[in-house]
């Protein structure tokens, strides 16, 4: 419960970034500040070799090797990362960069190394269950990010200024697990070469997703920086931070539904597949009105909220909103080949995205830089290409979860928001932006009530999770009064 919070929580704070400082600061800050940070994911990965799954398993089946494994994982990244510094150096002063541009890849580094040298300690908490400390590092660390950003955008500072404060908080938050790991264990500092070269060959498989999955994650954004201007940059940052928010349906739809899926493989037979064709079905009705209604109050929403400055962000946020079915549907697949033990089949179709998505870019980026001044465009088309090739892998994967009924069932969630789309689209102009919305979380529910698009257990589940909320609320007055 107390991670659950910690991700409220923080999920709350990181909104209120989003709404305050790309107006204050611009699309051209933005940029540059996106660019540190996209530079601090990718060496994340180059640093700290994906290791933190195989930490939190081995400790957790031997908690005795904590001290050694901690020990090992921070000294073996601490030596990666200086030529890696040296790297970064070269990219800085010689890579074609504006001065701020150069200056935050180099601070990427920093944000990076912070993070990579307690993520250790963390995973020793994990696999001893002690979750009040990751539940703290969370908080702590977003709080103060975004809250000393929001603060500090008021003052005047810039995106260079807020990537110095990630990297103090960051610095003072590795401080605090070194404290904390005391109480739970010690680090062995008796670092061999033996024991970096076995922690680094058992860690490379683990290497091998983090590093496709954060390429992928990362790519078009450095690409959009390098081949484009930090202005541009920033018309593609605020539309991929909006759209990251409308992730969180299938996110915690997957995890609801994963341990159905591992029993069903467990027991064998066509289990897996009808629990899958059901998780399926229902997060692409889902992902329906969520594309449709993104499209339609994009314009609406980002000229409110942020302005004029960022109105080249419309269309780059309407394409990407064709991206949310795909996204919902890998989302599933990813959980169903967990379920069944196929896992490095989906890191073969990340590796393949992380070729085909910058091959896209290098041919779209600067086809729309130069056609209509916008390369965001690009990128944001490049990914929505990428999302249909792995989608059609996805459906080859898992084509024994589809049945007659499914195209049946998504053809009257189709017919729903449809008539949920005219609705808002002529209440919109007339009403608001609000009204808009607020026509379209009315229309769209009665339609699927109307065209019967849910099966009776899904009704059944929706009515009591509906029940268990309205408790929830009640319960606490109860106890006040």
């Amino acid at each position: 419960m107390l991670l659950t919070g910690s991700q409220v929580s923080t999920w709350c704070v990181s909104l209120v970034w989003s709404l305050v400082v790309p107006r204050i600061l611009g699309p051209a800050q933005i940029g540059i500040y996106t660019l540190g940070v996209a530079a601090g994911g990718v060496l994340t990965v180059l640093i700290g070799l994906g290791m933190q799954p195989l930490l939190v398993r081995e400790v957790a089946a031997d908690p005795e090797r904590a001290p050694e494994l901690i020990g090992t994982s921070i000294v073996l990244r601490g030596l990666i990362s200086l030529p890696v510094l040296g790297a970064v150096i070269l990219i800085a002063l010689f890579g074609h960069l504006g001065p701020d541009e150069g200056i935050a890849i180099a601070l990427g580094w920093g944000m990076c190394i912070f993070y990579l040298l307690a993520e250790p300690i963390q995973s020793a908490f994990q696999a001893a269950e002690k979750m009040k400390y990751l539940a703290y590092n969370g908080v702590i660390t977003k709080t103060l990010v975004s809250a000393g950003a929001i603060a500090l955008v008021l003052l005047g500072v810039r995106a260079i200024g807020l990537l110095l404060t990630s990297i103090t908080v960051m610095a003072a938050v590795m401080g605090l697990n070194f404290l904390w790991v005391r109480g739970l264990t010690r680090i062995d500092w008796r670092v061999t070469v033996a024991r970096m070269r076995s922690l680094f060959v058992a860690s490379l498989p683990y290497w091998g997703f983090a590093a496709f999955f954060t390429i992928y994650l990362w790519v078009d954004d450095l690409m959009v920086g390098v081949m484009t201007t930090s202005t541009v940059l920033g018309w593609y940052a605020l539309p991929t931070k909006l759209f990251g928010t409308l992730m969180f349906i299938p996110t915690i739809l997957s995890t609801a539904w994963l341990p159905q899926m591992v029993k069903g493989a467990e027991e064998g037979g066509d289990r897996i597949w009808r629990t899958a064709r059901n998780s399926i079905e229902l997060v692409l009705i889902l992902s329906m009105p969520v594309c449709a209604g993104t499209i339609l109050v994009a314009s609406a929403l980002i000229h409110l909220l942020y302005g004029s400055a960022y109105a080249e962000s419309v269309p780059v946020m309407m394409i990407l909103a064709g991206c949310l079915p795909l996204m919902y549907f890998g989302t599933m697949v990813n959980q169903v080949l967990i379920a069944r033990r196929r896992q490095m089949d989906w890191t073969k179709v990340m590796a393949l995205a992380s070729v085909f998505n910058p091959i896209c870019n290098l041919i779209l980026i600067p086809y729309f830089q130069h056609r209509t001044g916008n390369g965001a465009i690009g990128a944001a088309i490049s990914l929505l290409l990428t999302e249909l090739v792995i989608a059609g892998i996805g459906i080859g994967l898992t084509r024994k979860a589809f049945a007659g009924a499914t195209l049946v069932r998504l053809g009257k969630a189709l017919v729903a928001t449809a008539g949920m789309s005219l609705v808002v689209a002529q209440v919109m102009p007339r009403a608001g932006l609000a009204a808009g919305i607020a026509s379209g979380l009315v229309v769209f529910p009665a339609l699927v009530l109307l065209l019967r698009v849910l099966t009776v257990d899904e009704r059944d589940q929706l009515r009591d999770a509906v029940s268990k909320a309205v408790r929830r609320i009640r319960t606490p007055r109860t106890r006040a009064a």
